[in-house]
């Protein structure tokens, strides 16, 4: 027989103003964990993701990364982010959203501190976790007062568990290289909309274009062009989830006049039509 006694004192890790709220949880297997989701972000809140088996490639404000089973994903709030898992890999992934999350010497909705790198593996607490995804899932979908009063205190769990990862594990991706490689993204993503080439944007950073393309390609996975229209297709696949406009609005409004020419690249980033890409996903939820 083992006993242990619970009686280390301690300080919470959330002060009375922020309590985490759960928002959802997605389990993604077979056809959905295949179907890319290309770039995006959210403004108010962070998304947590665990990946149970499988593996993918995944772009995290311009760094790019691979994630393997038993490893954990961060998004912060406002980070831009594009998944693609690998075709031959069945991927299962567990993900949640959440919101109102304020920890120790970081921005609100930020779990993992400045030049933390997003994909870290969970080691041995991969069960734990695990099983915590598992249970928020599973009480999230019995949709009542009592489960959804666990779900939210089994985050905040899940929460401290990932910090105390996080100090355990910092990794610096610090560099002059790759600061230069957040500058150009730094202006790709406020730019990304407008009429651009290579030579525009290495005129306004003042750099080479070959230099910009080469560290921008070493720091982000993609060429300064392949960044602007993942950028543009991520944005054109949130409006087909989240807004009743047409396919030709949507073109229009993420930078494509010729809606031949961004159906085209559509079902070549995507895998399918913009409007089956919004059916297949309306009829599923």
């Amino acid at each position: 027989m083992s006993f242990f006694t619970n009686e280390k004192s301690f300080q919470s890790s959330f002060s009375v103003e922020f309590q985490p709220q759960l928002l959802s949880v997605c389990v993604a297997e077979g056809v959905f964990s295949k179907m890319p989701r290309v770039m995006h972000q959210h403004s108010d809140r962070v998304e947590i993701l665990l990946v149970f088996s499988g593996e993918g490639q995944y772009s995290i404000d311009g760094v790019s990364y691979s994630a393997k089973s038993g490893d954990i994903l961060v998004y912060n709030r406002g980070a831009i982010h594009d998944e693609c898992a690998s075709p031959e890999a069945e991927m299962l992934v567990y993900s949640l959203a959440a919101t109102n999350i304020k920890l120790e010497g970081r921005m609100q909705n930020q779990i993992i501190p400045d030049y933390f790198s997003a994909v870290f593996p969970s080691g041995p607490m991969f069960a734990d976790l695990q099983a915590l995804f598992e249970i928020i899932y599973r009480q999230t979908s019995l949709n009542t007062a009592r489960s959804t009063e666990t779900a939210n205190y089994l985050l905040r769990a899940m929460i401290v568990m990932l910090d105390n990862l996080i100090r355990q594990q910092t990794k610096s991706i610090v560099s002059d290289d790759k600061a230069l490689g957040q500058e150009i993204k730094n202006y790709l993503d406020t730019n990304f909309l407008d009429d651009l080439n290579l030579g525009l944007v290495a005129h306004a950073l003042h750099i080479n274009q070959f230099y910009l393309s080469h560290i921008f390609k070493e720091y982000s996975g993609y060429s300064p062009m392949q960044y602007v229209i993942r950028r543009r297709i991520g944005e054109a696949q949130s409006l087909l989830l989240n807004t009743n406009y047409g396919v030709t609005k949507i073109a229009s409004l993420v930078g494509y006049n010729n809606i031949n020419h961004f159906h085209s690249i559509f079902v070549k980033i995507v895998g399918m039509a913009p409007g089956k890409y919004r059916k297949s996903w309306t009829e599923k939820h």
